[in-house]
């Protein structure tokens, strides 16, 4: 979205996990009325890595574990094909590559700040109940 989230709601619980909670699902607000809602949890039965964003014009389905992306409109299905990289791999190579060429990262420290703040934030709303204010 290209700006921070202002606000944060979630509920999270445990349901096999007694130490620490095993699923979540945050709405995050934006200030120009978007909205993310992100679900997380440790319960299913098999590994699922997947991202969906809706949007006005398309449906973009992304599958980390395939590696996949399914871009949906009202009129057609498309499926880019591209070259199959290890991520983390690729991550790691960026941040290496931007200390040893004094570039700036993809995502900086304050990125890394801003997260920490936002999932505190998702944290303290699941325990609360309640929408939770971030100034970030």
């Amino acid at each position: 979205f290209e700006e921070d989230p202002i606000s944060v709601y979630a509920r999270a619980g445990r349901l096999r996990h007694k130490r620490f909670e095993d699923y979540a699902q945050v709405m995050l607000a934006f200030p120009d009325g978007k909205s993310a809602f992100l679900e997380a949890n440790w319960l299913t039965p098999y590994k699922v890595r997947r991202l969906i964003v809706t949007g006005s014009e398309a449906i973009i389905t992304v599958d980390y574990i395939t590696q996949e992306i399914t871009i949906e409109t009202s009129s057609q299905t498309l499926i880019p094909r591209y070259e199959w990289e290890e991520p983390l791999k690729l991550e790691l190579q960026h941040f290496v590559d931007s200390v040893l060429n004094n570039n700036d990262p993809m995502v900086t420290g304050l990125d890394g700040v801003k997260a920490l703040k936002i999932a505190e934030a998702i944290l303290e709303s699941a325990e609360k109940n309640r929408l939770i204010e971030l100034d970030l």
